[in-house]
């Protein structure tokens, strides 16, 4: 970056040097931030573009390591058919986000090359190289799968244009105390002034921080801090967990858990359901006022489309909303790993990150769609990380149904209680299960 503040002599010096060296790459994008650095208005200072540099080399290169990867797996049943030699080519040119890779994203055929260190080990292996029309052929199939997955299947991220943040590393700011309040000075983006935040509260400040604004104009400052850990827990009891919809959690001890979070959840839903209703009519007399233009129907499309069609207070009100259900998630957390009776050692949970399949209807499906299960299970992870307790998380599919012992199905009564668990005297699965 200080390469930018140089005379024109010394950067196009800087520039010829780079192309010599066989990085084309980086010289184009310094002569882009030159272009940038000499228009007119406001711009980042060189700090700020470090790191935004920074991340975007991560993302780029997590991309490719995911391509790659995906690549991998659908080649695997091709590559079977292939020779040792062919099946070795074909790994050479997807063993890494390196030089032979995006030489075949170009186009171009890769040949190994004996003078370098990385592709000797491949040169080194075989007598005879490979002709170029099977280099042709197996790189021909290696970049139609590569290109398949850029399209179908590994996308590259994009930023959401509503989510704005911008990261400040400890050169960025300045953390400043005073008897009444904690103040935060921000480097801005003219050299030498700051911005001056008043803090709500008083905490330690250090490392990298994110201001983020959501669509409701409100910004966020996040810190991020070492979670200290309790050590993992030797002593305890066992006990399973069951999610629910109308009940936060059921226990393997017979205890229910956030027994009102189906209330909210259902509350939400609906109320969504009937200000979208009333939405969809604003934006169906909006566009027909639009459609008879004159002075009277502008004005009141005018109207329509700043005070019924915003999305301001209506993001306002779902934080709001949302931040209850999260209270009573972290409520119950606590009160359950922390208690002092019977402390637990490890839990057993239901794996629910695969999409449900199942359908009850359209009330019901638009109810569970609210459902934050992968919230509930964030949580649950990081408060049993916390607190030293093991997690385990299990496959839930028939699991209302199958004998936890000899793992069979009773189709006739469909409650999961089979000859071994009846036998055992006891009717509930989880009890059963931990006994």
């Amino acid at each position: 970056m200080a390469a930018l503040s140089k005379k024109p002599v010394e950067f196009n010096q800087r520039l010829a040097d780079l192309r010599t060296n066989g990085k084309a790459a980086e010289a184009n994008l310094l002569t882009l931030l030159r272009e940038l650095k000499e228009t007119s208005g406001p711009h980042l200072q060189v700090r700020h573009w470090k790191l935004a540099l920074e991340e975007t080399s991560k993302m780029a290169l997590t991309h490719w390591k995911s391509v790659i990867a995906e690549a991998k797996k659908k080649l695997a049943h091709t590559l079977k058919h292939f020779n040792d030699q062919d099946r070795h080519y074909a790994c050479w040119l997807l063993c890494g986000v390196n030089r032979q890779f995006f030489e075949l994203l170009d186009g171009r055929i890769p040949v190994p090359n004996p003078e370098v260190s990385f592709d000797r080990n491949y040169c080194l292996s075989y007598d005879r190289p490979l002709s170029s029309k099977a280099l042709r052929s197996i790189a021909g199939v290696v970049r139609r799968t590569v290109n398949k997955v850029r399209r179908d299947s590994v996308c590259y991220p994009r930023t959401q244009a509503f989510h704005n943040r911008i990261d400040f590393d400890a050169s960025c700011y300045t953390v400043r105390s005073t008897e009444d309040a904690q103040f935060l000075e921000l480097m801005s983006l003219q050299p030498g002034k700051r911005i001056s935040l008043r803090l709500k509260g008083r905490s330690k400040i250090r490392g990298t921080l994110q201001l983020i604004r959501d669509t409701a104009d409100t910004y966020s400052l996040r810190v991020y801090v070492p979670q200290q850990c309790e050590e993992k827990r030797k002593t305890g009891t066992v006990i399973g967990i069951d999610l629910g919809y109308t009940e936060m959690m059921a226990t393997s001890e017979q205890e229910l858990l956030g027994t009102d979070l189906g209330q909210y959840f259902s509350a939400i839903s609906d109320k969504r359901r009937k200000n979208s209703e009333g939405r969809n009519r604003m934006h169906s007399l909006f566009r027909n006022l639009l459609k008879k233009p004159n002075k009277d129907n502008l004005a009141k499309a005018e109207r329509i489309r700043k005070h019924n069609l915003g999305r301001k207070k209506q993001r306002a009100r779902y934080i709001r909303d949302i931040g209850v259900i999260k209270t009573i998630v972290n409520r119950e957390l606590n009160l359950l790993f922390t208690r002092k009776t019977n402390p637990i050692k490890q839990i057993v949970v239901e794996d629910l990150s695969a999409r449900m399949k199942v359908h009850f209807g359209k009330k019901w499906n638009r109810r569970l769609s609210g459902w934050m299960r992968g919230y509930l299970q964030e949580r649950i992870r990081y408060k049993a990380k916390k607190h030293g307790i093991e997690v385990s998380e299990v496959n839930p599919a028939y699991s209302s149904r199958e004998c936890p012992r000899c793992h069979c199905t009773d189709k006739k009564t469909d409650t999961g209680i089979h000859l071994s668990a009846r036998f055992a005297g006891t009717t509930d699965m989880l009890t059963w299960l931990l006994r």
